[in-house]
């Protein structure tokens, strides 16, 4: 990536802002609601059963997570349906926040949101093509391409493709440049929950693999099979002399 010491630091800081993920039908969200006092939010966090709790950080918390239907809808605890497709973390947090105050409590409750199943794929010419689990929602191009061991040699840097699905179940398509600057200033430098990136390999690769029809195969085996005989007729027909 040439010239990229060339973008003024504040061109980059002013594109370094991660955009909160948007949730998609399929994701599995984890929602947790706290205040000061925790037994009044209590009804609003799922329970789970004592060996499915788990810890994180110095809190126990028993916690099952949601999954966004087809509708993009989740059932949240006491307040019923509440749709959530085409919202980022933040929105689904206020929409939590503004439902529960004041109606079901006095003070205005925190309200967390993590996405479990964030997650990219990397296939094509790479070295450990596979998808891989972003535990932090944030990865870029780069990022991704990293989990996956680089690119092969033959890989093309100049022609990886980006498909996305959005919210509203529409596919986008986009190329990037792993060469150009700019790619760090791109919308989509910072990759969405089941992004896929696909390398393509450069022509010498793609030339060179040669795909051997049926019928050719079977007339080498044959061919093979016919020459082992004759050998070995031969090689008789030497040892009787």
């Amino acid at each position: 990536m040439s010239g990229v010491e060339d973008i003024p630091a504040e061109v980059l800081s002013a594109s370094d802002n991660l955009p909160s993920p948007v949730l998609k039908p399929g994701d599995i969200i984890d929602i947790t609601v706290m205040a000061k006092n925790q037994e009044v939010v209590q009804p609003f966090n799922k329970r789970l059963t004592q060996g499915e709790a788990y810890v994180r950080g110095n809190m126990s918390k028993a916690v099952e997570y949601y999954l966004v239907d087809q509708k993009g809808n989740i059932e949240f605890p006491i307040i019923g349906t509440l749709h959530v497709a085409g919202k980022n973390k933040s929105e689904v947090e206020r929409m939590i926040q503004e439902a529960l105050y004041p109606k079901y409590l006095t003070e205005i409750p925190q309200v967390s949101v993590w996405i479990q199943n964030f997650s990219v794929s990397v296939l094509g010419d790479v070295n450990k093509p596979g998808t891989f689990v972003i535990e932090n929602e944030r990865a870029s191009v780069l990022d991704a391409i990293a989990c996956a061991g680089d690119l092969a040699i033959t890989g093309r840097r100049d022609n990886v493709l980006l498909i996305r699905i959005n919210a509203d179940g529409s596919k986008e398509v986009q190329r990037l440049n792993l060469n150009d600057k700019n790619l760090l200033l791109s919308p989509y430098f910072y990759l969405q929950q089941n992004d896929v990136l696909y390398v393509q390999p450069n022509k010498s690769k793609a030339n060179s693999a040669v795909v051997v029809p049926p019928t050719t195969s079977l007339v080498f085996s044959a061919t093979s099979i016919l020459l082992t005989i004759a050998n070995l007729i031969i090689t008789a027909w030497s040892l009787s002399k």
